[in-house]
């Protein structure tokens, strides 16, 4: 019998693996944190004691990203008596991002070159799923980059001048500071004072609101 016959024949013999139970997807999808991503099991070892049957699941951290998990199960025994145990579970991770559709020179603006997609997010890579405004290219970009932290920057690049606003109630003042690098969607500065802010970008400068 042909080689690719019998191949074919071995994966057809070979049972389809079985879906992971209904409370360990409930469990995960909980525990999810990221806004519009959704998650999906895709292995499941471990698992509770014999002679007992799964009522629900727990996953005690959040999901934030694609890997592995314990989860907690719950059950209960044929004679009504409460049982656990544990599991790992493989999980996936998919959530909209956005990606470049043509390509970019650093400092070129970002707005409208980026599209929404889903992609699945990997461990310390959170998506992008909206634009902050005034945010250009930190490198050059080719077409379809899913972005990162370190392809885009809010304000001027690191030591450029950089116009700071603070507004108290209906008072405003405007300070020259001196932009430094910053957290994701961020924008900061260094004042002469030495003082260092942060801020969302607005308008072409930094908006501080005093508490």
């Amino acid at each position: 019998m042909p080689l690719a016959l019998l191949t074919l024949l071995a994966h057809l013999a070979t049972p389809p693996a079985a879906a992971p139970p209904a409370p360990v997807q409930s469990a995960v999808a909980a525990a999810l944190t990221l806004r519009g991503a959704r998650t999906e099991v895709v292995e499941l070892s471990g698992g509770l004691p014999a002679g007992c049957v799964l009522v629900r699941a727990e996953v005690r951290q959040p999901v934030t990203a694609s890997g592995r998990l314990p989860v907690h199960l719950l059950g209960s025994s044929e004679s009504g008596a409460s049982c656990a145990g544990w599991a790992w579970a493989r999980v996936r991770v998919m959530a909209p991002s956005l990606v470049t559709t043509r390509s970019l020179l650093e400092g070129a603006p970002l707005g409208g070159a980026v599209s929404l997609t889903e992609r699945e997010v990997s461990p310390g890579r959170p998506p992008l799923p909206e634009l902050p405004e005034g945010a250009t290219a930190a490198r050059d970009l080719r077409p379809g980059i899913a972005l990162d932290e370190p392809d885009y920057r809010v304000g001027p690049r690191p030591g450029e001048p950089v116009t700071v606003l603070l507004r108290a109630g209906d008072l405003t003042a405007e300070q020259q500071g001196q932009a430094i690098a910053c957290r994701r969607g961020r924008a900061c500065a260094l004042l002469p004072s030495g003082h260092r802010v942060e801020g969302p970008w607005h308008d072409g400068r930094i908006e501080l609101e005093s508490p």
